[in-house]
């Protein structure tokens, strides 16, 4: 019975210590679990970044966010194409679609001296495989004639590497640059390019609404003159005022 007992007592002793053991055993796996999360969640943050060019991607590669200076502006991308692009001082964002096109983007600039200067910001949002359709934007001019709204475009039906492509056709086959720029101005006259349809905002000292045809002459004016009068122009086909109304 004796050697039962003793047995026993150890058999105690050893659970307790082994309960102990666990005991001490599972804090420390807890703590270093703690810890490895909150180190992770530290090593996840990123207090400062600086970058001329930052690029967010899908998992497969395909960019849907382009954030760059001025000597970075990305090339427009239409049917799987880059197609570059001359920029002035724009910064800016740039957005894709699902199929890694542009669709859009916000650009800015701007300089100064001696306490005066101006900035040119806009955000614009684009038709599939062309050009912007919407854009908000403001132009500060040094001379103070500012432009500040909302522009709304129509584009045309073919994507704009087809537009691009005519350009190089006839910077390569018509010679000297005059010649060039009446061909191109026959083409924007004809709407090859699209047209401006409506500005909701401020013109110089001339604020309301502007609206235009589908071969982009202006044929309607809601505004506030530069006299503060409200006033309301028709025009006709020619760009003539047909009737205006005074308030």
């Amino acid at each position: 019975m004796q050697d039962i007992h003793n047995e026993v007592t150890q058999l105690r002793r050893q659970m307790a210590f082994f309960r102990v053991y666990a005991i001490v055993t599972s804090v420390f796996i807890l703590a270093f679990i703690g810890y490895g999360f909150r180190k992770s969640a530290q090593d996840d943050i990123i207090k400062s970044l600086r970058a001329e060019k930052i690029e967010i991607v899908e998992p497969d590669g395909t960019v849907k966010l382009s954030l760059f200076n001025k000597e970075n502006l990305p090339p427009a991308v239409v049917n799987g194409k880059k197609m570059s692009r001359q920029g002035g001082d724009e910064a800016g964002l740039m957005f894709y679609n699902t199929e890694g096109e542009e669709c859009g983007g916000l650009v800015y600039n701007g300089k100064g001296k001696n306490g005066k200067g101006q900035n040119e910001l806009s955000i614009t949002f684009d038709k599939y495989k062309q050009d912007q359709v919407v854009q908000l934007s403001y132009i500060q001019r040094e001379s103070g004639d500012d432009t500040k709204g909302l522009t709304v475009f129509e584009r045309p039906s073919f994507p704009v590497d087809q537009t691009m492509a005519t350009l190089d056709s006839i910077r390569s086959k018509v010679k000297g640059e005059q010649e060039q720029q009446q061909v191109i101005n026959k083409l924007k006259a004809d709407g090859y390019f699209g047209y401006t349809r409506m500005f909701a905002g401020q013109q110089g000292q001339r604020t309301g609404v502007f609206v235009r045809d589908t071969k982009g002459r202006i044929r309607l004016e809601m505004i506030v003159n530069e006299k503060n009068e409200p006033e309301i122009l028709f025009y006709n086909e020619k760009g003539e005022i047909h009737k205006k109304i005074n308030y």
